[in-house]
């Protein structure tokens, strides 16, 4: 029995062909094309520029919004201040007024203070003076006395405790005067008494009566007699 020669089939050119020249149908996944890659990379940059360019435009926003609040508040810390200013100054006005008026009420006590003493002491030296040397008191009443338009009926009421000191210098001046003792006579005073008048004369209640009538001369601002004291 002969044996079977095996029928040869010429290759088909179209599938060898193929089989050479390209690869498996199908994709690895990790395979990547060079131009996907390089458009990632430029859109990565491109974001990285916005980004950017976003952070840039904040920051100027940011300082404008800042400069904006400062300038803001400056004005109305200006405001403010100016505000405060005027209320301080106000109140350093009001100040002022009330230290001048405290300053002319110890002016005005200080003064009154002074016409008291000066009171006090002009009646110690005229009554101590009276008291020491009754001649003083005696021409006094002589010069009283002459001055009356009528002397007729004249006589001096004079103290019981001055009586003696008095009769003793009329004496020694051989004067006509005529001396009456009256209790209700003061020591260091005396009474002129004609039948037309009955003057008492005092001194002391002189003194104060001519002060009395200089004090609001003296102690008033507006007075010309004052403004010439100050220095």
């Amino acid at each position: 029995m002969s044996s079977l020669t095996p029928l040869i089939f010429p290759e088909d050119q179209r599938n060898a062909s193929s089989h050479t020249s390209s690869a498996f149908p199908y994709r690895s996944i990790d395979a990547k094309p060079a131009t996907q890659s390089n458009n990632n990379t430029n859109r990565m940059q491109q974001l990285e520029n916005m980004l950017k360019e976003v952070q840039g435009r904040a920051e100027i926003v940011e300082k404008e919004a800042y400069d904006k609040a400062y300038l803001a508040g400056e004005k109305a810390g200006m405001v403010l201040g100016r505000k405060r200013g005027e209320q301080i100054l106000e109140s350093l006005q009001e100040t002022l007024k009330e230290s001048e008026s405290s300053l002319h009420n110890i002016q005005q006590s200080f003064a009154e203070a002074a016409m008291d003493v000066a009171k006090h002491i002009a009646e110690s030296i005229v009554g101590e003076s009276v008291k020491t040397d009754p001649n003083r008191l005696l021409e006094i009443a002589k010069q009283a006395a002459d001055q009356l338009p009528d002397s007729s009926g004249l006589r001096i009421a004079i103290s019981p405790d001055d009586y003696s000191s008095f009769h003793r210098l009329l004496e020694d001046e051989d004067s006509m005067l005529c001396l009456t003792r009256d209790t209700t006579v003061k020591s260091g005073t005396c009474r002129i008494i004609t039948n037309q008048q009955d003057i008492l004369i005092d001194p002391i209640r002189a003194v104060s009566d001519y002060l009395n009538t200089l004090r609001p001369a003296l102690l008033d601002p507006s007075s010309p007699n004052h403004n010439d004291q100050q220095p």
